[in-house]
């Protein structure tokens, strides 16, 4: 014991305290809620080790729990490959992810790639894990916010104080957007210089409700979009002629029965 002081085995001590302290507090921080066929295998092979010598468990009950972590671990492959599988056909969908902390992002899914076992997405250029996915959109559904659209109204038009009638249009977006629309009310095609379109606004002169008996009307909309689409029931046009109005609802034609007329397309970009 020549050359040991009790300082230097205080000091000895404190410091194997310490790092005492440090391996449990370790301990304590690996837990998980989750038993995956690695902890239990862990689990059995614990058991294995620290079986009673004077009452060891039978070959029958091992065998059982080695059938049991199998069967665990064939379906913990199983869900993977499920998993991965119905990533594929993800491709071309319309999604939105969720990362966590973060805003939602809504796009279309390029390519999946599998890292480590796990789907990844790529979705606008980035690569985002398929455990964030929210929604599936079918794709129609998912363009339905970018077509044109036509806001819901009633149009007054007065044979004895006639007046211009602003239409609020929306063009669309996102690479649906129509760059031109066609108008008609009662099968018959309103000239384009009748029209007049200005930030969001079509402009319709008293001009091409000039001829209409009174009554009622629905403009209808053709936009030169990617879908073609119609908009034929939002915007209705009540014609007077001054207090009186006609009971009588014109019905719309069919498409084959309407002629069309020259420079009927107002061009909508400014």
């Amino acid at each position: 014991m020549a050359g040991v002081n009790s300082s230097d085995l205080t000091t000895s001590l404190e410091e194997l305290s310490k790092t005492d302290r440090n391996a449990v507090t370790v301990k304590k921080t690996r837990g998980s809620s989750e038993l995956g066929k690695e902890e239990f295998l862990q689990l059995l092979v614990c058991q294995l080790s620290n079986q009673d010598p004077l009452n060891p468990q039978s070959d029958t009950e091992f065998i059982s729990q080695l059938a049991q972590f199998s069967s665990l671990e064939q379906m913990s492959n199983l869900n993977t490959a499920f998993a991965n599988s119905s990533a594929y056909s993800l491709v071309g969908k319309d999604v939105i992810i969720q990362p966590s902390e973060s805003a939602e992002i809504r796009g279309t899914v390029d390519y999946v790639e599998i890292r480590n076992g796990k789907a990844y997405l790529s979705v606008n250029g980035e690569s985002y894990s398929v455990d964030d996915l929210v929604q599936v959109m079918d794709s129609y559904y998912a363009i339905q916010d970018y077509l044109p659209s036509v806001d819901e109204q009633t149009v007054i038009f007065d044979h004895e104080d006639p007046s211009s009638a602003g239409i609020r249009l929306n063009l669309g977006s996102n690479g649906y957007e129509a760059t031109s629309v066609v108008v008609a009310v009662n099968g018959n095609y309103i000239s384009s210089e009748y029209l007049q379109f200005s930030d969001g606004m079509l402009k319709i002169s008293p001009e091409a409700f000039k001829d209409l008996p009174t009554g009622s009307y629905y403009l209808a909309f053709y936009f030169n979009d990617p879908y073609g689409t119609s908009v034929v029931d939002k915007v209705k046009v009540d014609v007077l002629n001054g207090d009186n109005v006609g009971k009588e609802v014109p019905q719309e034609p069919e498409e084959s029965e309407k002629t069309e007329e020259p420079d009927t397309e107002v061009d909508t970009e400014n």
